[in-house]
């Protein structure tokens, strides 16, 4: 499809306060194929195209023989900087012979209005028995307990974030986010799909 012409019929929400992302404008695209316009609000889009990107994800990371997934679950603090949390890690799977091969993160606003943020990340297979997550993935982060488990279910996990609201933390904030590159491991050697590039 061609984008014909956007039209702005709202403001985004003002910088700093959190909230449901709703609709500002509506995008008019000519579809190729029997010149029709077809018109789609920028939400629709962009929940689009995340939706694409959650699939290739879990897409991937299917093969349970070869990767393990582990979602976990942070509240959100506006002075939390995350990457901190992701260097940790990456240091403690490092020091236990693993790796940080993938991930995708999302914000997320519960019935209760606590605003979290889902980070579901991919290593290499690990073999848990029973509920309990190995100690070195047991994380904490800026004196919080975090949430962590291992996803048995890949399909029920992507069909929950798929339909997620977009949520506003203000202009500029990223509330969805993925892997700059995605590792894969393919008869026994490691394969970087340089095609996946952080949005």
């Amino acid at each position: 499809m061609r984008h014909i012409y956007t039209k702005t019929f709202s403001r985004r929400t003002k910088q700093g306060f959190i909230s449901i992302r709703r609709a500002t404008s509506i995008k008019v695209y000519e579809d190729e194929t029997n010149q029709e316009w077809i018109s789609f609000t920028d939400l629709e889009v962009i929940k689009y195209n995340r939706a694409k990107k959650i699939k290739l994800f879990f897409e991937i990371y299917s093969c349970r023989e070869r990767y393990s997934l582990i979602e976990y679950v942070i509240d959100h603090n506006d002075n939390d900087k995350l990457d901190r949390f992701f260097f940790a890690l990456k240091k403690a799977l490092k020091e236990n012979g693993s790796e940080l091969l993938g991930f995708i993160r999302l914000v997320d606003i519960g019935e209760n209005g606590g605003v979290h943020h889902h980070i579901t990340l991919a290593i290499p297979h690990i073999d848990v028995k029973g509920k309990d997550l190995p100690k070195h993935l047991k994380r904490t982060f800026n004196g919080r307990k975090v949430y962590g488990s291992l996803v048995r279910n890949r399909k029920k996990i992507m069909n929950y974030y798929i339909p997620k609201d977009i949520v506003e933390l203000g202009i500029r904030k990223r509330t969805f986010a993925r892997s700059q590159k995605y590792k894969e491991i393919k008869a026994n050697s490691l394969i970087i799909n340089d095609n996946i590039l952080l949005d």
